[in-house]
C-alpha cells in the first residue's frame, strides 16, 4: 500500500507538473510585445564559433565495466554535439587520437598527445566503485571522475566529482546496466555544469501572464534543459555617475520548465513582485538535480519516463 501511495504521489507530481501552460495564460500590460533584436543573426547558431572537443572515457581500474566507459564517451560525445558551441572531434578520422596510457592516466600534462584539432578535452572516468552483493540482488556506490581541460594551455578547468543515484540489480548484467545508467546520468550533469558555465547573455523575446511565464532566447542548443535554474538581470550604465562601469542588477530568478531547440520557458519566482518583461538578459545558473529526479532513478520510474 505504502508502494502505491508514493506511486500514486509521483504520478500526481508529474501531471501537475504538465499543468505549466503558458499559452493559456492571459496576456496582460507587460506581455503585449514580443523582443526583437535588430543587429542578431538570422539564427542562434549561424554566427556561433564552435571550439572542437575530445572525449576520452575509461573505467579506471575496474576493468570488467568496459560497457560503463562506452557510455561515458557516447553520452558525454552526444549531449555536447548538440550544443550550439561546441563541435566532437571525430576519432575515427584521427587514427590514433589518444595513447591508452592517457585513457588511464588523465594527467593534464599528457594532453600533448591528443589530436591538435581539439581545443577542449574532457576526461571522464570511474573514481570510486563498491559493490555489495546480498544473495542475489546487487546494491552497489559509484563515483565518476571528470575533468574539463584546455588544450592550448593544458589546463584543468573544470573538475567535477559525481556520484548520481543509484538503484539494485538483480543480475551481474542487470549491474552493468545499472552502471551504464548511472554513467548517462553523470555524463548528463557534467554537460549541465559546462553549459552554465558557456551559455551566453539571453534574452526575454516574450512574456504571459503578466510576467510568470517568459520564454528565453536560448534552449536545447546550448544545454539548458528542464530544471535549469536562470536568473533575470538588467545592465546598469553608472557613466552618468562619473564613471563607465556597467553593472548587472539582479531582477528575479527562475526555473525552466519547457525547452525548445532555440529557446525556453521558465516559470518565474515572484512574479507579481519583480518585473520581468521583453529584451531583460538572462544568465543560466548551475542546473541541480531534483528530488524527484533521484526518486525516479533510485525506484527505476527515471528509466521508465525517461527521465
Amino acid at each position: 500500500m505504502k508502494k502505491l501511495m508514493i506511486i500514486g504521489f509521483g504520478v500526481g507530481t508529474i501531471l501537475a507538473g504538465c499543468a505549466f501552460n503558458p499559452e493559456a495564460m492571459p496576456i496582460g500590460q507587460r506581455d503585449s510585445q514580443v523582443y526583437v533584436d535588430p543587429e542578431a543573426p538570422e539564427t542562434l547558431t549561424t554566427q556561433e564559433k564552435r571550439a572542437k572537443v575530445a572525449v576520452i572515457a575509461s573505467v579506471g581500474e575496474y576493468k570488467d565495466f568496459e560497457q560503463v566507459a562506452e557510455m561515458l564517451d557516447s553520452s558525454l560525445n552526444s549531449k555536447l554535439a548538440e550544443f550550439a558551441f561546441f563541435q566532437i572531434v571525430d576519432r575515427k578520422s584521427q587514427g590514433a587520437l589518444i595513447q591508452d596510457a592517457l585513457a588511464t592516466g588523465t594527467e593534464a600534462e599528457n594532453i600533448s598527445t591528443v589530436s591538435e584539432e581539439a581545443n577542449f578535452v574532457v576526461v571522464a572516468r570511474i573514481a570510486s566503485l563498491s559493490v555489495q552483493q546480498t544473495g542475489s540482488i546487487y546494491s552497489f556506490d559509484v563515483t565518476f571522475d571528470f575533468k574539463w581541460i584546455s588544450k592550448a594551455t593544458q589546463r584543468v578547468i573544470m573538475t567535477e566529482s559525481l556520484k548520481p543515484p543509484t538503484r539494485s540489480a538483480n543480475s551481474q548484467v542487470d549491474l552493468t546496466n545499472a552502471l551504464s545508467r548511472a554513467a548517462e546520468i553523470a555524463s548528463r550533469d557534467f554537460c549541465a555544469k559546462i553549459a552554465a558555465k558557456y551559455a551566453p547573455p539571453a534574452r526575454v523575446l516574450q512574456t504571459r501572464g503578466d510576467g510568470a511565464a517568459a520564454r528565453i532566447s536560448i534552449g536545447k542548443n546550448y544545454g539548458v534543459g528542464e530544471g535549469t535554474k536562470v536568473c533575470f538581470y538588467e545592465i546598469i550604465d553608472n557613466s552618468d555617475v562619473g564613471g563607465e562601469k556597467r553593472d548587472m542588477n539582479d531582477i528575479a530568478q527562475g526555473v525552466v520548465k519547457r525547452v525548445e531547440a532555440k529557446s525556453a520557458w521558465v516559470a518565474v519566482e515572484n512574479a507579481e513582485k519583480v518585473n520581468v518583461r521583453k529584451g531583460v538578459y538572462v544568465r543560466v545558473l548551475e542546473q541541480e538535480r531534483g528530488f524527484f529526479s533521484d526518486l525516479g532513478e533510485s525506484t527505476g520510474f527515471g528509466e521508465m519516463f525517461g527521465w
